[in-house]
């Protein structure tokens, strides 16, 4: 749609975005509340790596157990006995917040599969965490949904919502080497975050022999990104190596998963070089590689 002067000057509210947008440096600005951290620093204090009003993303080639980082990031974030499988992993949740989690590349059966880690990684059953499977719909219907959905969250959860996980942000947008679509989907993603106060996850491919995430949508999404989880399979060693390479605040340490023989992720603390075994501090378990 084509807008002359006249229809962008009547539908602009000057004032509005400035009262919005301006920064009074007199008033002391609180700090994001955090959902996630990852460590600490050398000063004891929690590497926050999700805070609401932010955006992160999980960049990662094909096949490299890119859900089952988000089954984690989302089961921490819930609590519960999931903190004997990645204990570098500590949530600050502080009431039933919502979460949504959406799926754009898989079917329902293994949608339902990747839902149920969640809980399975907990030993029980958070009633405000809420999944779809979107992979039939397209692009536009995919968005609106999600808008819709956010703007419904108090009917639908009773509670606000918190944390947003997009397994497959490519698939918002019909080529994510268009650059208009990409910046657009960008905005939004930047405008649900700040409008309701939560963190939006996204996954994205990586690009082959690089670390940057595909198309421009990848690029704006790393330039807006509050945390970029890199992750990347280690053949040799047997699992999966998370670090991030992009960060607005502190960088955690990079550490190792791998899948134990529940089919669930779990940090690794203590590999065998050269053997098919690692151990925790609970478990010994086979690698299903």
């Amino acid at each position: 749609m084509n807008f002359n002067d006249d229809n962008i000057e009547e539908i602009f509210d000057f004032q509005s975005v400035y009262n919005d947008a301006y920064v009074d440096l007199d008033v002391e600005m609180p700090r994001p509340e955090p959902l996630i951290s990852i460590g600490t620093n050398s000063k004891g204090y929690d590497i926050n790596v999700l805070t609401a009003g932010e955006m992160s993303a999980i960049v990662a080639p094909s096949k490299s157990m890119k859900s089952f980082f988000k089954s984690a990031l989302i089961s921490r974030y819930i609590g519960g006995s999931s903190d004997n499988l990645f204990p570098n992993i500590k949530t600050h949740r502080t009431d039933d917040f919502g979460i949504i989690d959406i799926d754009t590349e898989q079917g329902k059966f293994y949608t339902q599969k990747t839902f149920r880690r969640v809980h399975k990684m907990n030993n029980f059953v958070y009633q405000n965490y809420k999944g779809f499977a979107m992979r039939k719909y397209n692009a536009d219907e995919r968005v609106n949904f999600t808008d819709e959905l956010l703007k419904r969250q108090i009917e639908i959860f009773g509670k606000p919502i918190k944390l947003v996980c997009i397994d497959g942000i490519a698939d918002y947008v019909d080529d994510t080497n268009d650059i208009v679509m990409s910046k657009r989907i960008s905005d939004k993603l930047m405008r649900w975050t700040d409008e309701y106060n939560l963190h939006i996850c996204v996954v994205i491919h990586k690009l082959g022999g690089s670390n940057k995430p595909v198309g421009h949508l990848g690029s704006f999404i790393t330039k807006k990104a509050e945390t970029v989880f890199l992750l990347e399979r280690d053949e040799d060693r047997k699992v999966i190596n998370v670090q991030t390479p992009f960060s607005r605040g502190e960088q955690f340490e990079p550490f190792d998963f791998a899948i134990n023989n529940d089919g669930l992720p779990y940090e690794v603390t203590n590999l065998i070089i050269g053997q098919d075994k690692i151990i925790t501090p609970n478990k010994e378990q086979d690698i299903p590689f």
